[in-house]
């Protein structure tokens, strides 16, 4: 399984995108955000399109969040299939990506400082300027998921 960030796929990057083998794509754009158009691209690239709807990056909003559903989807995807190429993204592929990616990791089994290593891996713009506020809410979330 293999994980891509980046921001909305569009007309001029899809191409890019299916190059790297992309199987499925999950969209966290709110239904304000037009996230259908995503849906279109991915079927055009022949790959499976997820909506995970979230309502923006601020930290109020990602306290919404449902990481039991978030999690619920990631195994219905890239642990139901090894060979899994996701490419997760919101508009800029900053906030909201990197508070998602940040708590997957952490369901997977990472530390929080492999999850912080990870995700500066997997793209160092996003570990830059997710903020630690959001991944500090993440590792709280996700604290409160696994103690319940």
């Amino acid at each position: 399984m293999q994980v891509i960030l980046g921001p909305r796929p569009g007309k001029k990057s899809k191409d890019a995108i299916a190059a790297q083998g992309v199987t499925d794509i999950i969209t966290l754009l709110s239904a304000r955000e037009q996230p259908d158009s995503v849906g279109k691209i991915a079927r055009g690239m022949g790959a499976n399109w997820h909506h995970f709807p979230i309502d923006g990056g601020h930290v109020d909003t990602l306290a919404n969040v449902d990481l039991a559903k978030l999690f619920l989807l990631h195994d219905e995807i890239i642990r139901a299939r090894a060979d899994a190429v996701v490419y997760l993204h919101c508009s800029a592929g900053i906030h909201r990506t990197g508070f998602v990616i940040y708590a997957l990791l952490r369901y997977r089994g990472l530390t929080p400082e492999a999850a912080t290593e990870e995700v500066a891996r997997l793209r160092p713009v996003t570990s830059d300027q997710v903020g630690e506020d959001r991944l500090a809410l993440s590792e709280e979330m996700f604290n409160t998921w696994q103690a319940s």
